[in-house]
């Protein structure tokens, strides 16, 4: 008479279930979190090429070359009334976005080493003014009324340049000190 196999009973084969179902459980897990580690990390490039095209934008830097080259040093609110509408539209948009770009890097949607590498440089060419800017339009919104309802609304551009402050300086011009960097 042939031999035939041993029949499993049914312990062993809830036993082997359990064992399947638990490593199928794992596997899950672990794909899920790979796969939110990725969506992570490809939502933080999309957020910095963001950063990077609204630093670039026209608007953003017309308010920076405004500022550096049509104020002095030690310009008023009265200096900026002198400008002409879209000057003043290209100051406004500078600070509005810088204020968003602190905001957003306070909640931790965009990354404070991005962040620093491109607007650190801005920082450093005009922090002092860009501070005085701010001072200048939260003295407008005074006057008009709207610091009395609490609508400090610009601190967040200088949180984040008080943040940037305090980093250390860089260690040099970066053609300089990547000059050994390759793909």
């Amino acid at each position: 008479m042939p031999h035939l196999p041993p029949t499993m009973n049914l312990d062993d084969a809830a036993n082997i279930g359990e064992l399947l179902g638990g490593l199928a459980i794992v596997v899950t897990l672990i794909f899920g979190i790979r796969q939110i580690i990725e969506l992570k990390k490809a939502k933080e490039q999309e957020a910095t090429r963001e950063l990077a095209n609204l630093l670039a934008s026209p608007m953003y830097q017309s308010g920076i070359s405004v500022l550096v080259n049509r104020l002095s040093q030690e310009f008023t609110l009265e200096d900026i009334g002198a400008l002409d509408r879209n000057e003043k539209d290209a100051l406004n948009y500078l600070v509005i976005t810088t204020n968003s770009i602190g905001l957003l890097t306070f909640e931790r949607h965009l990354s404070f080493y991005a962040v620093s590498m491109f607007f650190g440089p801005v920082n450093r060419l005009m922090g002092e003014r860009f501070r005085i800017l701010v001072g200048c339009l939260q003295q407008n919104a005074t006057q008009q009324g709207f610091e009395e309802k609490g609508t400090e609304v610009l601190d967040w551009s200088i949180w984040l340049l008080d943040r940037m402050d305090e980093l250390p300086p860089p260690e040099g011009r970066a053609n300089i000190v990547h000059k050994d960097w390759t793909p």
